[in-house]
């Protein structure tokens, strides 16, 4: 028998048994393409979130799986939950879980960033500064994290008063994470960013989970 010839058998048996069992078929092109339709949600989902700052680290991260094992902990992250509605200031050491409520917190909607990837980015396109300020100055809810005890120019620190102004403005809530004391923040920015927020201070007092994790 050829090679055409085996081929068209083939072909016939497959049309035989699409035939004879049409339902099957149907069933499995279903699943299939019901399978696609996930994965390409999710996909999207996750492209969603980059775009709002969650890293590929985070990007499992839930409210139900971060902060469980002990009540210091679920106390932190019910005060967190208040960031769409008050300006948090997330205080602790290394390690102890800020970015993580971050994260969920930016699957909720909000928009994140490390305080050196805005002053990168504006540096990046002086042009359009003011229209980078106005950007950050209305997002819904705004958490600028890693603001640590690095030395900053008078420029970044006009820059983040700038942004916190706009917010202030704008009635839009914000969240900070530091491993700094508000006396600490307020030596370093000066006062004027702590008394525009007036937060709530969201203490992460436990030892660094990331040996454990």
């Amino acid at each position: 028998m050829s090679l055409t010839d085996e081929l068209k058998r083939i072909r016939s048996g497959i049309k035989v048994a699409e035939s004879v069992f049409p339902e099957i078929d149907i069933k499995k092109q279903r699943e299939d393409a019901q399978r696609e339709q996930e994965a390409y949600r999710i996909k999207r989902q996750e492209d969603q979130w980059r775009e709002k700052g969650v890293t590929e680290r985070y990007i499992n991260v839930t409210w139900d799986n971060c902060l469980c094992d002990t009540p210091d902990k679920q106390e932190a992250k019910e005060k967190a939950k208040q960031a769409w509605v008050k300006n948090l200031f997330f205080s602790g050491n290394n390690g102890t879980g800020k970015t993580q409520i971050a994260m969920c917190l930016t699957k909720d909607g909000a928009t994140y960033r490390r305080i050196s990837d805005i002053f990168r980015e504006i540096r990046a396109d002086f042009e359009n500064e003011k229209e980078i300020l106005d950007f950050y100055g209305e997002r819904k809810l705004l958490i600028i994290d890693e603001i640590g005890r690095q030395k900053f120019s008078e420029f970044e620190t006009n820059i983040l008063f700038e942004i916190i102004d706009r917010r202030w403005n704008n009635v839009l809530p914000t969240t900070l994470i530091t491993n700094l004391s508000t006396q600490e923040f307020a030596e370093i920015f000066g006062t004027a960013i702590l008394d525009r927020l007036r937060p709530v201070v969201v203490n992460f007092t436990w030892e660094s989970m990331r040996e454990a994790a």
